[in-house]
């Protein structure tokens, strides 16, 4: 059997565990954002977030925090807390707070009173922020994620949860209570183990391969320096052909867009397992997309067979074979589907998906697009402070005409 950083750190794991019920073991992703925070003096949590407006006055904070609660109660990922044990990374499952789970706040600017109130709590207060932003024109329900215990195909099935039990006033059954963590358990050792297959000699020689002419890196900062942000819009619309499936195209125009600047590293993507469906969590994986020769969207179909890889392999990889590259990241593309999020309805109205800017930036470029069906919105944010304007002008214009100049629609 292969060595590899999922074995080793299993062997650790069971180790630290003795048994103990409560303590889950961490996927890759976990563990690299458990380091990342680890390595940030303020150990700030990197934040996932949902926002949903509704008209001024229409949502009941006392329905909200039943709601909330019923979720928390259901999904132990969401009780959980990064611990250390005998120097091994691990999450540690609690009980439901007893404490308000829901925020309110009157502001007149919701938006950012949202962001502050989700970014401002320590990882000590929990994994699950609910904010219920208000002014004379809206209810901003804002709900975060630490991402460690979440990913976006989880907020999802979260979402779905929350606004059935607001809708109901009903709780989770005691039955279903206790099998989700024995759930949620044999979720995370299917994706490890997903990840210790994906690790072996041809994935490895396979992801060698694609960096062996890779950046570099251009932009940087140490871990836990302050960032700013800077936020630009646009929206392309998307031809017949890519409006169904418009992430390889969107995939091939970050990678043009990026390596139109000298030295900066591949552009990289999540990408979900299937062990973790219906199951709320985090089982993504960082891929990376640096062809050699083909375009991105060949050779993306052959990166799919070693999706599972997990990053940190790939960077020991690179590192044992003298690539430049060694682990850094310019740019993260994350795609946000509508078209498989329908918008939820709230006592007879619907709600409205927003993206407000504000967030802290843990990349120094990141591309979000929000895919409506026929047409993307593309927000790119930068730090300004480390990523200069006129590079963050070039990868956005690069962008926009990565798509047909007919499809561009003015804002």
């Amino acid at each position: 059997m292969h060595r590899s950083i999922t074995r080793t750190y299993l062997k650790h794991y069971a180790n630290a565990r003795r048994g103990a019920a409560g303590l889950m073991p961490l996927t890759g992703a976990q563990r690299r954002f458990h380091h990342t925070r680890s390595a940030d003096p303020q150990e700030r949590v990197r934040i996932l977030p949902v926002f949903l407006e509704f008209p001024p006055g229409l949502l009941d904070t006392g329905r909200l925090e039943r709601a909330a609660r019923s979720v928390l109660r259901r999904h132990p990922a969401l009780r959980g807390a990064a611990d250390t044990v005998d120097g091994v990374p691990l999450l540690r499952i609690g009980p439901v707070p007893e404490g308000p789970l829901v925020r309110e706040t009157a502001d007149p600017d919701p938006d950012a009173a949202a962001w502050a109130a989700l970014d401002g709590r320590s990882a000590a207060q929990g994994p699950f922020r609910v904010v219920l932003a208000r002014d004379d024109r809206r209810d901003l329900l804002a709900i975060g994620f630490d991402h460690l215990v979440c990913d976006g195909e989880s907020t999802g099935l979260v979402l779905e949860e929350l606004m059935s039990a607001y809708r109901s006033g009903e709780e989770a059954p005691e039955s279903a209570v206790a099998a989700e963590l024995p759930r949620y358990r044999e979720a995370v050792e299917r994706q490890l183990e997903r990840e210790h297959e994906a690790s072996g000699p041809e994935a490895l020689a396979h992801w060698t391969a694609r960096v062996r002419d890779a950046g570099p890196g251009r932009w940087g900062r140490e871990p836990g320096e302050r960032g700013g942000q800077a936020t630009a819009w646009q929206r392309v619309a998307l031809p017949g052909p890519v409006a169904d499936r418009p992430f390889p195209a969107l995939l091939a125009a970050c990678h043009t867009a990026l390596s139109r600047t000298p030295g900066t590293a591949p552009v990289a993507y999540t990408w979900g397992s299937p062990d973790g469906a219906g199951v709320v969590g985090c089982f993504i994986n960082t891929v990376l997309a640096n062809p050699q020769g083909d375009g991105v969207r060949e050779a993306w179909w052959e990166d799919l067979e070693f999706v599972d890889t997990p990053f940190d392999e790939v960077v020991r990889a690179a590192r044992a074979g003298g690539a430049p590259w060694t682990g850094h990241l310019d740019l993260v593309l994350t795609l946000v589907d509508l078209t498989r999020r329908p918008e939820p309805v709230l006592d007879g109205v619907p709600g409205r998906f927003r993206y407000p800017p504000g967030h802290r930036m843990e990349d120094p470029v990141i591309v979000t697009a929000v895919h409506g069906g026929t047409e993307l919105s593309l927000r790119i944010d930068h730090d300004p402070l480390i990523v200069p304007g006129a590079d963050a002008t070039a990868i956005a214009d690069a962008l926009g005409a990565s798509f047909t100049e007919a499809g561009r629609v003015a804002d």
